[in-house]
């Protein structure tokens, strides 16, 4: 499904168009229902066609989020303009049910997401096992959703997580595993607060390093058994990012995603007088871990970088900003410092999520037949956000910054502001993975484990 009504055509002249693998000086030419018609240096302009000059920028396929926690909140949705400023055109979004069954939480969360700016996918929660949620699965699998997401962290028990993921792969869907070890976390918060520990001191030791590296084995562990693809995070630890590697050492299908955030703040932030903004799950952790992360997400072992927006006051794990700052982060700590490559960004902060949701080429591409989400991005700015802005990146320098965001061949944004012209995003359906593919994977995870 494309954004519906014809567009007029646009050509984005004299850029240097950067994708995962390669960077190259050519034009784009977007029109149709809003995808790339030709890519080539060059291009002659049709006639009656709109002209973007992109001298001296990079021109960047949309930037795909692949895990907020807004769920069917329409206010949530509307901060997605955000996002959109910072250049990510598409989300994928953790939809909790919250007591109400699949069908009835996959309507009020269609309905909140109408009028997000960004165009949208669904990965859906799973509160439990069993048939009623085996068959909501079925059904949402129909309407374009491919990913399930598991909460270790709120308790679900391991033969759950095992019928569960046996049932996705059947699918040809994803788990998404938040991988945290519950029990142990409950009986640290129980004695920090029995100790009379501030929520702020609390938060880092409640969930130590070690809870999360055994609990990304053990979900790893849990999807090979059934022969099931697994994808954890956020991960946030060293640990975590060597079991990552060994698994995939051992030829296991297993991604991750890092929060923004766990890549540039550490533990230190908890000493504030104000600590609320970093008060997540997993907790951002020290200098140590920092550079693991960015160490498991240059060799592609994470392959993948979320903001982990949820809204304020929303039940869950989230962080209530940090939309519009998600790519700038990696850009000015992982391009400008050196660590990664502009084909690196690119993947870590679109094409891998497109193609760990089965999304890709529509998104995360910039090839003929893919969505016309590009942003025009200018590769040698830089800012430092002074402490006293406050909030979750006060303090914290960003770089890189989109001068135009296309989104679906329409400029959605532009010179600092969102414009008027541009419509609502659209519903992007995750496709199943190909069953005889999911057959062989599974084939192949149970002969790793």
């Amino acid at each position: 499904m494309k954004h519906g009504a014809q567009r007029d055509l646009l050509l984005v002249r004299g850029g240097t168009v950067v994708t995962g693998q390669a960077s190259l000086r050519v034009d784009v030419l977007c029109g149709g229902v809003g995808e790339i018609l030709a890519v080539g240096p060059e291009l002659e302009a049709p006639t009656a066609c709109t002209i973007i000059d992109a001298d001296g920028l990079l021109v960047l396929p949309g930037g795909v989020d692949p895990h907020t926690g807004i769920g069917a909140d329409a206010a949530g949705f509307a901060a997605t303009a955000d996002a959109l400023a910072g250049g990510t055109t598409t989300v994928i979004d953790v939809m909790q049910p919250q007591g109400r069954d699949m069908a009835q939480a996959w309507r009020a969360w269609r309905q909140a997401a109408a009028c997000a700016p960004v165009d949208i996918g669904l990965c859906m929660g799973l509160p439990g096992g069993g048939g009623a949620v085996m068959g909501g699965m079925d059904m949402l699998a129909g309407r374009g959703v491919n990913s399930f997401h598991l909460s270790m962290a709120a308790g679900m028990a391991d033969r759950d997580i095992l019928d569960l993921a046996t049932h996705a792969a059947g699918l040809g869907a994803l788990c998404v595993i938040e991988a945290q070890n519950a029990q142990a976390m409950a009986y640290l918060r129980a004695a920090l607060d029995h100790a009379g520990v501030s929520a702020a001191e609390a938060c880092p030791l409640a969930c130590p390093p070690a809870i999360e590296a055994d609990a990304v084995g053990r979900a790893i562990m849990l999807a090979g058994l059934v022969g099931a693809p697994v994808h954890v995070g956020p991960v946030s630890t060293a640990g975590a990012c060597a079991a990552i590697i060994a698994a995939r050492a051992r030829a296991e299908r297993v991604q991750a995603h890092v929060l923004a955030p766990h890549l540039v703040l550490d533990e230190g932030v908890y000493d504030a007088d104000d600590a609320s903004p970093y008060l997540m799950c997993p907790p951002l952790r020290d200098g140590t871990h920092r550079r693991a992360l960015w160490g498991a997400l240059a060799c592609g072992a994470v392959g993948m970088v979320a903001s982990g927006f949820s809204p304020a006051g929303r039940p869950g794990h989230g962080v209530a900003g940090g939309l519009a700052e998600r790519m700038r982060v990696v850009w000015r700590h992982g391009v400008q410092a050196g660590v990664m490559e502009a084909e690196e960004f690119v993947r870590a902060t679109s094409e891998a999520a497109a193609m760990a949701f089965n999304i890709y080429p529509r998104k995360g591409a910039i090839m003929p037949g893919a969505d016309a989400d590009l942003v025009l991005w200018n590769p040698d700015a830089q800012e430092m956000r002074p402490a006293s802005a406050g909030g979750l990146y006060g303090g914290i320098a960003l770089g890189g910054q989109p001068e135009c965001v296309i989104r679906g061949g329409v400029v959605a944004f532009r010179d600092g502001a969102l414009q008027e012209g541009a419509t609502c995003g659209a519903y992007v359906p995750c496709p199943a993975f190909r069953p005889g593919l999911s057959a062989r994977l599974r084939h192949a995870a149970r002969l790793s484990v």
